[in-house]
């Protein structure tokens, strides 16, 4: 009996991602059954067919930039490192920064926040006016297509407007996003939290048919903690932007929310969101985290935003004569100058050919090396004041250029340590070309690992661009030392006795053996043995490739 080639095999079906894509449409076809049309007629009163055409352009120029510009449509490596707000003397940096991400996960996360809060944001502004007698097409502030357009205007000024002013060399539309969530929240509160929990069901739905059933198990990795990669600065500078205009909208329709939702909604997104991780970089990986400063920071700053709405129905700007809700619109609008100000030096970054590595692979503009416990020159060239720390010190895979104000630690040391591995992908707006890392290195048995680094660009010979300090082994065999340290590409095993070297020679080959100085050394893949008639001790074990 023969089965037809036309018919696929039942391995092949993606079962488990039917099965959660048949249960979302069945629930959603029993839920339009249940409600009727009270959800759909609202938006097509508001929206063009009930459709936030100009929320989904501007997620689709995101989206086109992450493929076509950082090149994700053909490469698994992204291209990144051009892209990040470096210097305002890096003009192409400060205006892609805010539009292009870090990694699939980080373009998803942001794209799902643009779709969620900007259809709310979208249906509070509306694609038809909303006073009576004035016609859809009377005038270009009435017309549904200048309407659409102004959406996507609006998002990219801001996102503009956020990579100017954030902090350091960020990179992603989350900005946006925390804007469009403060517009949303101080306009429409409740459904703002409808939209913020609507984006927890969508994560839950995408990370299913992504991965619908991962096997987790215990694994040695190098993983920062996550607060440590919020964009913390950007996105208040953000929200604060959003809430801003969303009040001048509540002005100019004479509206004003319930302050007690305006609070509690901007409570709960604050601490969802992580607005609470206020914390200090100090190099090396390391960060300290201020939890007390920011718990106390995301209640206060529910309390002034919700405040800061109270009269929105009479004046557009806060005046001392308002009481102290207006005093809290002084105290946001003081917060946002002084966040944006605050990042001004730090922008003003700007390197020279003598800041750059003098050892590396050189990949046009960039300089690509490794060091260890280095100054930060990215951090030594910003004009920052006398009292500011001036011992920032790093160590990885580092990537400079004086073109784009780069210096940057690409990949960590603890990092590489741990993967053995990486790739470093250099580029501009019209090109790329991935760097490879490889670090190898032997763990010398009771002391400090010997190791080196090797950069391979594309199409060239591997070259090593550092190499460790020799490493003793602990303790003696048959009177003798043996000591390990990185050669050219290889690695040489030295014994000595008495203080003196007596033989040097190379690691031997994977099952192979060699006679040094009076021992044996035995390599059995990872293992490095060294022995004498007698007496067979491991004396290393290989790391990386």
């Amino acid at each position: 009996m023969f089965q037809s080639s036309l018919v696929p095999p039942l391995a092949a079906v993606p079962v488990r991602q039917l099965v959660v894509v048949l249960a979302v449409l069945a629930v959603g076809v029993a839920a339009r059954r249940l409600v009727g049309d009270r959800l759909a007629a609202p938006l097509r009163r508001r929206l063009l067919l009930g459709v936030p055409w100009g929320t989904l352009l501007t997620a689709a120029g995101v989206l086109a930039i992450y493929l076509f510009v950082q090149r994700a449509f053909w490469h698994a490596d992204l291209l990144v490192i051009p892209f990040r707000t470096w210097s305002y003397f890096y003009p192409v940096g400060m205006l892609m920064g805010p539009f292009t991400h870090g990694s699939v996960s980080h373009v998803t996360g942001n794209l799902m926040g643009t779709l969620v809060y900007g259809t709310v944001v979208e249906y509070v502004w509306g694609h038809y006016p909303q006073r009576r007698g004035e016609s859809s097409f009377g005038s270009l502030r009435t017309n549904p297509f200048a309407r659409i357009l102004a959406v996507p205007v609006v998002m990219v000024v801001v996102g503009v407007f956020t990579g100017v002013f954030a902090l350091g060399p960020i990179v992603g539309f989350s900005g946006v996003v925390f804007a469009l969530a403060g517009f949303a929240l101080v306009t429409r509160p409740y459904l703002f939290l409808g939209g913020l929990l609507s984006s927890q069901v969508l994560g839950l739905v995408y990370r299913a048919i992504l991965s619908p059933e991962p096997t987790v198990g215990g694994s040695i990795q190098y993983v920062t903690p996550p607060w440590a990669n919020i964009a913390i600065q950007g996105h208040a500078i953000g929200l604060l932007a959003g809430v801003f205009l969303g009040t001048i909208l509540l002005y100019v329709r004479s509206e004003r929310p319930d302050p007690s939702k305006v609070f509690f909604a901007t409570l709960v997104f604050a601490v969802v969101q992580g607005l609470w991780a206020v914390y200090l970089p100090l190099g090396g990986g390391r960060y300290t985290l201020f939890r007390w400063l920011g718990t106390a920071l995301v209640f206060l700053l529910a309390l002034l935003v919700a405040a800061a709405t109270i009269y929105t129905d009479r004046r557009a700007l806060p005046d001392f004569d308002g009481g102290w809700p207006s005093v809290a619109g002084f105290a946001l609008l003081v917060a946002l100058a002084a966040l944006c100000l605050g990042s001004v030096p730090i922008n003003s970054a700007m390197l020279d050919d003598g800041d750059l590595p003098e050892d590396g692979v050189q990949v046009r503009d960039y300089v690509v090396t490794y060091e260890e416990d280095v100054r930060n020159a990215y951090f030594d060239s910003m004009p920052l004041p006398q009292t500011a720390p001036s011992n920032v010190t790093e160590s990885g895979v580092v990537v400079a250029s004086a073109d784009r104000e780069i210096w940057w630690v690409a990949v960590s040391r603890t990092q590489l340590a741990v993967n053995g591995r990486a790739t470093v992908v250099l580029g501009g707006l019209d090109w790329r070309e991935p760097v490879a890392v490889n670090r190898t290195g032997w763990s010398v048995s009771g002391n400090d690992s010997v190791y080196s680094v090797a950069l391979t660009p594309a199409g060239r010979q591997p070259e090593t661009v550092y190499q460790s300090s020799p490493s003793t082994v602990d303790g003696t065999l048959a009177g003798r030392n043996v000591t390990l340290r990185p050669v050219g590409s290889g690695f040489e095993v030295a014994v000595r006795e008495n203080g003196s070297v007596v033989d040097r020679g190379p690691v031997p080959a994977n099952l192979s053996t060699r006679r040094i100085g009076g021992l044996t050394f035995e390599r059995n893949r990872s293992r490095l043995y060294a022995g004498t008639n007698d007496t067979r001790l491991v004396v290393a074990r290989a790391q990386g490739a």
